[in-house]
């Protein structure tokens, strides 16, 4: 006797909470990548000279180590 398949279910665990709070959730989403990209955009870059010749190098800022 053959035995069922299982089902696989593809579902968001969003799909069953409202439309208010998914929009919410995709606000919130939204707000923090805007957040760090803006972060990114204003902090200041820092350099340092490296090598033989004591060429400027750009050093990794804050985001770039994380």
């Amino acid at each position: 006797m053959n035995q069922p398949a299982t089902q696989i279910t593809t579902e968001s665990p969003a799909f069953h909470r409202g439309v208010k709070e998914q929009i919410a959730m995709t606000r919130r989403a939204v707000a923090a990548g805007e957040d760090k990209q803006l972060r990114d955009a204003v902090h200041p870059a820092r350099w340092e000279r490296l090598g033989l010749f004591r060429r400027l190098r750009r050093r990794a800022g804050f985001s770039e180590v994380a």
